[in-house]
């Protein structure tokens, strides 16, 4: 089975398990399986930095993790503030360290890289959940999803049959800026099509605000996508995993919409004046 038929198999698999836990009417599934996507991403980040001789927390970083989402997967229970929960974190790390059988003299090294990938998914990561308890959060999500597959999608198309202009060869030799102008196009094609058949989004943006969520989600999407590759490339990785075959890691699949959900979040909450 070539590489492009185990994306399409393992996409409509996935796919359509995601949308139906987005637009369940109790937003626990949705968040339960979040965290899971988000654990599972830590752990790919982490075992690369194993294997890259750096020996990370890998289980005081899982713990670590679930500090910073419980409150957001049920505020009911209880909520801090993210500097309380970042420094119940440190705190976590630093203690288990010395209780650990890992020299002194990798201490800074350890913590700093476990603490990076914890502060990583655990504050991009958090905006799935915010999206999600937004009023129509499941559109909002929705929206998230298919304005950052179809940039991805476009530029993998447009890239594999024009793509000349490395874009960034050092950090990531495939992209080119021909992908990255078909992924945009199609990013705003998407977008436009949603705005016009779906009453959801009619009623909340305009024109204009297609126009510059497209630019702001392909750009940051874009940046997420680099972001990634420089930390594999970092710990000498192609890939963060192989949970989807054809696609790579967890970490692989949600590069993108992890710097995109803060985008759009901050977008309809202070422009488009989105209440929870």
């Amino acid at each position: 089975m070539g590489s492009l038929t185990k994306r399409v198999v393992v996409a409509v698999i996935a796919v359509p398990l995601l949308l139906f836990l987005t637009f369940w009417d109790n937003s626990l599934p949705f968040k339960l399986l979040a965290t899971a996507g988000l654990i599972l991403a830590l752990t790919e980040y982490l075992n690369l930095a194993y294997e890259d001789k750096i020996k990370p927390q890998r289980t005081e970083g899982i713990i670590s993790l679930l500090i910073i989402l419980l409150p957001l997967i049920s505020k009911s229970i209880f909520s801090w503030t993210e500097g309380a929960g970042m420094l119940a974190v440190l705190l976590v790390l630093n203690l288990a360290f010395l209780w650990s059988q890992r020299t002194i003299k990798r201490m800074v090294v350890t913590v700093s890289v476990t603490f990076f990938g914890v502060a990583y998914f655990g504050f991009f990561g958090s905006y799935f959940f915010q999206l999600r308890d937004l009023t129509q959060g499941s559109w909002f999500l929705l929206w998230l999803y298919l304005a950052t597959w179809a940039y991805d999608t476009g530029g993998y198309f447009a890239g594999s049959l024009w793509g000349k202009h490395r874009l960034a060869p050092q950090v990531s030799p495939n992209k080119s800026w021909e992908g990255c102008v078909g992924g945009f196009a199609l990013s705003i094609l998407t977008l436009f099509l949603l705005w016009q058949f779906i009453p959801a989004y009619a009623r909340i943006f305009n024109p204009a605000d297609i126009v510059v969520l497209a630019v702001l989600l392909s750009f940051f999407g874009q940046i997420g996508d680099l972001v990634e590759s420089i930390m594999k490339r970092s710990l000498s990785a192609k890939d963060s995993g192989s949970f989807f075959p054809g696609h790579g890691g967890v970490f692989d699949r949600i590069d993108s919409l992890l710097f995109n959900a803060p985008v759009l979040y901050f977008y309809l909450v202070f422009i488009k004046h989105i209440q929870v």
